[in-house]
């Protein structure tokens, strides 16, 4: 179903239901793809009264808080140029899944989605270390990672090799963690343990080295196989864990926050080209500061509902988790996907990042 949104964002956010999982033209001069400079605002000077029309998709049901986040984008876009920057919004899969649609956007299509970094990793294999295991402390590393060198140069690759335009890369649906029937402090805890992940190697080689076995399905699969027996338990983000009611069949969310799910904006260089510069950083400047601005609401809502999940049904929320046990484990990851030196690259960058 389609809807334009030009004012007011919806108030109403619920539970996520995602458990992760060409050539370009070069015509016009692209906006620095580097995360906003601390103090920059979207609304600042407005641009040229040019007329813009864009499509937004996701895979997400509208009250999503990723669908949410866009609904903000649109709002303030129209808001910043007086009605003349519009986009129409397709949500639940209503313009294809996440890779129909970037192929929409490399062909030419006015069409931006939100995707990840392990399906950008086909195009760049290095991108993938986004999504690896405590890359960064919490979802504010988001921000800096957006202002280091490395990340200037995959996007300036992802525009002139794959026809890309990678708008941010710091949109956040929560941090996952070990849920399944017992109490895990420590990586021997997950010893035998058969935790679902995601079926691509940075997943389950991380989930294998931080001490589980890996174990792809989809997603849907998962509270049946748990209450079968055909599965000890997830690693998940507490959005999918409280929309899929999964404390029906788990008593414990452990919180190791091994990984923090990453939302890339992202549609072609086609699209990017049509626009004049300053419609291109406040494109780039509106998905930034949103991206911060729900960050903070997706950790909060997501904390209420661990508070009601644990209140009204009897879920623990384990805090006593050797964090440090976890990192080191997570060290044979980087080894075994040839990933230390970036990763060393990328956290001295951001450790220089105020």
């Amino acid at each position: 179903m389609k809807k334009v949104f030009a004012f007011g964002l919806a108030l109403a956010m619920t539970a996520s239901l995602t458990a992760c999982g060409g050539s370009s033209s070069t015509s016009s001069t692209p906006a620095s793809s580097a995360a906003p400079s601390a103090g920059s605002q979207s609304s600042a000077a407005a641009p040229s009264a040019e007329k813009v029309s864009v499509r937004f998709g996701n895979t997400q049901s509208e009250t999503d808080l990723q669908s949410q986040s866009l609904i903000a984008v649109s709002e303030k876009l129209a808001a910043a140029t007086d009605g003349n920057f519009t986009a129409e919004l397709f949500f639940s899969s209503s313009l294809g899944d996440t890779d129909d649609m970037i192929e929409q956007a490399l062909q030419g299509a006015a069409v931006l989605t939100v995707t990840d970094p392990s399906r950008l990793a086909s195009y760049i294999p290095d991108f993938g270390i986004l999504g690896m295991p405590y890359l960064m402390d919490d979802y504010t590393g988001l921000n800096k990672i957006m202002q280091t060198s490395q990340y200037e140069e995959w996007a300036k690759e992802f525009a002139d090799e794959h026809g890309v335009w990678l708008v941010t890369s710091n949109w956040y649906s929560g941090a996952r963690n070990f849920c399944l029937n017992k109490t895990v402090n420590q990586p021997a805890d997950l010893s035998g343990q058969r935790i679902r992940t995601i079926g691509n190697e940075i997943c389950t080689t991380s989930i294998n080295d931080l001490g589980a076995v890996a174990t792809p399905m989809s997603w849907s699969e998962v509270y049946t196989s748990i209450q079968q027996g055909a599965l000890d338990g997830a690693e998940v983000q507490t959005s999918s864990f409280y929309a899929t009611r999964l404390w029906e069949v788990v008593n414990t969310i452990n919180r190791t926050e091994h990984f923090q799910l990453i939302g890339c904006a992202a549609t072609g260089t086609g699209f990017r080209d049509s626009l004049s510069a300053d419609y291109q950083k406040l494109f780039e400047d509106t998905f930034y500061e949103v991206g911060v601005e729900f960050q903070e609401k997706t950790n909060q809502i997501c904390a209420d509902w661990e508070k009601e999940m644990t209140e009204k049904y009897g879920l623990t929320v384990n805090e006593d988790v050797d964090i440090d046990a976890f990192k080191a484990a997570a060290e044979k990851a980087y080894t075994d996907l040839n990933m230390v030196d970036l990763r060393d690259r990328i956290q001295s960058e951001m450790a220089s990042v105020a």
